[in-house]
């Protein structure tokens, strides 16, 4: 389990340079908040699983690549749905042990 860095999201990117720091980091804010409203899954700063990770590349990469666009509503496409189901399967499995 790991933490995406910045460095690691500019790299699924592909973005070389740090003019777009800002913007990445606050798409990465909005993807956390993101999957926390829609699977009940919080970030963990001491780690996150790799659906986890693979959830926030998508949905910082599609901000990202569409942030001139004037829909600004975020839409769930078919894997992101996927992993979605995943994580909450996840937290449903956490609970199940806990009881």
């Amino acid at each position: 389990m790991r933490v995406l860095t910045l460095e690691n999201i500019k790299e699924y990117l592909r973005v070389d340079s740090d003019e777009d720091d800002t913007l990445i980091n606050f798409f990465t804010e909005y993807a956390k908040e993101e999957i926390e409203d829609s699977t009940g899954v919080k970030f963990n700063e001491e780690g996150n699983s790799e659906t986890y990770n693979m959830a926030m590349l998508i949905i910082i990469a599609d901000r990202y690549e569409n942030r001139a666009s004037t829909d600004t509503e975020f839409k769930v496409n078919n894997i992101l749905s996927c992993i979605y189901t995943r994580l909450k399967a996840g937290v449903i499995n956490e609970w199940k042990s806990i009881s």
